[in-house]
């Protein structure tokens, strides 16, 4: 089991490898994650303005389908649980506020290997009313530390775009830019460290977020 450290915040806390000189137990290529029943991840955002706490939460995969991994999790600890949708290679599925098709892409595109690429194209936002696009390169296997330990872990970078759909406002903009960095690990299944940067459409960074791993309790 991999228990929670002291947390300590820095939005580049790791040691890159090339693929070739990775640890000799990370495999070269990562395979479709293959998570059992049971198994819970916790997570923490921050905001890296400030380095304040913006939210906790847990998700335990509850079912797993052809299509869909479900998981069952709550933000708060009195908060109702809810039911998620993710794809399998973990991005969670979403729809357009206008729409009923689904979409559960993301930046992990497996098999991983260092060098592949792959894009997503107008990817919902959480609440329907704006989507994201992106070109992702997995840059390779770097050693990551976050609370929940220290991890080898593949490093996807993306760049994209996003575009407000409904509820525009002076304020609100309608289209910028975005940057994502993912660390997955194949040892528990799930990125462990994932740094989001969003910037204005005049250029000026507004949104700079990091989620880590903070315990992985396997089934």
């Amino acid at each position: 089991m991999f228990r929670a450290r002291p947390f300590v915040c820095s939005l580049v806390s790791a040691a890159f490898f090339p693929l070739t000189a990775a640890a000799a137990e990370t495999p070269a290529v990562a395979e479709l994650p293959a998570p059992k029943v049971g198994d819970v991840w916790k997570f923490r955002k921050i905001d890296l303005w400030n380095n304040s706490e913006l939210d906790t939460y847990e998700r335990e995969l509850v079912e797993i389908q052809p299509d869909h991994l479900v998981y069952r999790g709550k933000s708060a600890p009195n908060a109702k649980a809810k039911t998620f949708y993710h794809g399998r290679s973990l991005a969670i599925c979403r729809k357009m506020r206008d729409s009923d098709e689904e979409n559960c892409t993301g930046a992990l595109a497996f098999p991983l290997r260092g060098g592949n690429k792959n894009s997503y194209a107008k990817r919902p936002w959480n609440k329907g009313d704006g989507h994201s696009s992106a070109d992702c390169e997995v840059k390779g296997i770097e050693s990551v530390t976050v609370p929940a330990g220290t991890f080898d872990a593949f490093r996807v970078d993306c760049d994209g775009t996003w575009q407000r759909v409904f509820d525009i406002t002076p304020t609100t903009g309608v289209k910028g830019r975005f940057e994502e960095r993912l660390w997955y690990s194949p040892k528990v299944g799930h990125y462990v460290k994932f740094t989001y940067i969003s910037y204005r459409p005049e250029g000026g960074a507004y949104t700079r977020e990091q989620t880590e791993l903070v315990e992985f309790v396997p089934k």
